[in-house]
């Protein structure tokens, strides 16, 4: 009977919802104590790191994001763009921004040359300054699949239920098809938990609750702009009366109680309001000490406008800003965009979003280098992830779901300049044209030749992780020869 109420206990935990509470420090009081805490900061920040998640939700066309344009992958890329010659999602060559990698690309195509988007400006500045690179042809795989003949044989396991949204972000968050409620960025937290002394600030969500974030031991804290997500009402000023915020809080935090659930539930409270009083100091004290972001420039209207992606980034640099009070030295971030399901208007719709996401990004990169706590651009990657790719053959107004996909790593720490892994073949299969993509497995859906597995091991090692602790939080990553990508310093 024992062993079954302690098994109780830890399911509860484990589950149980992270709830918060307003804190109630007087504002003098709580700058007083985040300044004292950024005194002892030169010692505390040297061993500090970061990774930030930016998810782009609904299926990313990275074909229009990151393009080949030496004349045998322009020509293909033309062609599998264009819909009897009216219509066309193809970006024209005079608009794209040119980018010239460190190490040159040559392979059965010849050598290769390659450009941006034409919106994203900003990132195309960090990839020339050394600190973006880009990861091509990453998808979700549980073992290597080398071409469409090894995908069609019954002997190779392929992840399943494929160009489906719901099951490949699961399988991209979590990359362990035994533990698809558990992310590798939590687990990565249940790792590395113990070196935060508040280990409610090692995953850190500001776009929901995400599998990305969900450890078997962690749980991931939600956050907004102003502060905790889902804040507990009530506790500064109930009913109108300050003085009825202590008897409250004794019943809330009764974990004396004679009912196992009921202390239980009151030793969560109690936790959460403890860290909901540390966010609300550190959220107090970096409400001017960070800088906000400028407008982005929408480039359909011509407008400046806010921009949400650069709000959350936000959120994120002023709690790196406030990691000393927040006890963490090692976070995990999860932030994200969506709108990137583009069946349709997809010429304009990934405009918009090319433009915010390179102002974000950039606006990210270059806070951090200003913040008070010190020049944290170094100790903070950022990295993007989708759902999947999408065709390379355009459906005539936009493309459908896909599978291997390029994606962007950034920071102080990144070997930038350059295009890791194998850019794929820019054409769809065309027998009567007398040409084969090896791995397109139907209009222009790519089978990724970097799992997200390795994406994912080569950031983990970064951050401290040993080979042993890699192996057990990615194991698939022992199928796959490369298992350090290089892209991290």
């Amino acid at each position: 009977m024992t062993e079954k109420i302690n098994f109780s206990r830890r399911e509860f935990l484990r589950r149980g919802s992270l709830l918060s509470v307003a804190g109630s420090l007087s504002a003098p009081f709580a700058l007083n104590l985040f300044s004292m805490n950024v005194a002892a900061a030169s010692t505390f920040t040297s061993d500090y790191k970061a990774i930030v998640c930016l998810y782009f939700g609904g299926g990313n066309d990275s074909a229009n994001m990151v393009l080949a344009t030496d004349t045998p992958s322009w020509s293909g890329y033309q062609a599998a763009r264009s819909i009897g010659g009216a219509a066309s999602i193809a970006l024209p060559m005079g608009s794209l921004l040119p980018i010239t990698p460190n190490t040159p690309h040559v392979d059965a195509v010849g050598s290769r040359s390659f450009s941006l988007h034409p919106n994203l400006t900003q990132l195309k500045s960090l990839f020339d300054a050394g600190r973006a690179a880009v990861i091509a042809n990453v998808g979700t795989l549980v073992e290597p699949i080398a071409d469409k003949v090894a995908y069609r044989s019954n002997a190779i396991q392929k992840p399943d239920n494929l160009f489906s949204h719901s099951d490949q972000t699961t399988q991209w968050h979590s990359t362990d098809p035994a533990k698809p409620i558990y992310g590798w960025g939590g687990r990565m937290g249940d790792v590395l938990k113990a070196s935060n002394s508040k280990q409610n600030f090692t995953s850190i969500s500001s776009s929901g609750n995400s599998v990305f974030l969900a450890g078997e031991t962690i749980n991931q804290y939600q956050i907004n702009a102003n502060g905790a997500a889902v804040p507990i009402g009530g506790m500064t000023n109930l009913f109108g009366i300050n003085a009825a915020n202590n008897p409250l809080h004794a019943v809330i935090t009764n974990t004396a109680a004679s009912n196992f659930i009921e202390r239980e539930h009151a030793a969560v409270v109690e936790r959460s309001i403890a860290a909901q009083t540390d966010l609300n100091n550190v959220m107090l004290a970096t409400a001017t000490s960070v800088a906000s972001p400028t407008q982005y420039l929408n480039p359909n209207n011509n407008q400046l406008a806010n921009n949400s992606l650069a709000t959350q980034l936000k959120t994120v640099a002023r709690i790196i800003e406030g990691q000393v009070t927040l006890g963490a030295h090692r976070q995990v971030f999860f932030v994200s965009i969506g709108g990137f399901d583009t069946h349709d208007n997809q010429l304009a719709n990934q405009a918009d979003l090319m433009a915010r996401i390179a102002h974000a990004v950039s606006y990210f990169d270059g806070v951090l280098a200003t913040l008070p706590v010190g020049d944290m651009s170094n100790k903070v990657t950022l990295f993007t992830a989708s759902d999947f790719g999408r065709t390379f053959t355009s459906n005539g107004d936009g493309t459908d779901h896909g599978w291997g996909a390029h994606h962007f790593v950034v920071g102080g720490a990144v070997k930038g300049k350059d295009i890791y892994g194998s850019f794929p073949q820019s054409a769809v299969t065309n027998t009567s044209a007398g040409i084969d993509n090896p791995l397109d497995v139907g209009s222009g859906s790519l089978i990724p030749t970097i799992s997200v597995d390795q994406y994912a091991g080569t950031l983990a090692k970064w951050f401290g992780l040993s080979t042993a602790e890699i192996a057990t939080v990615f194991p698939n990553l022992a199928k796959f020869s490369t298992q350090d990508l290089g892209f991290m310093a």
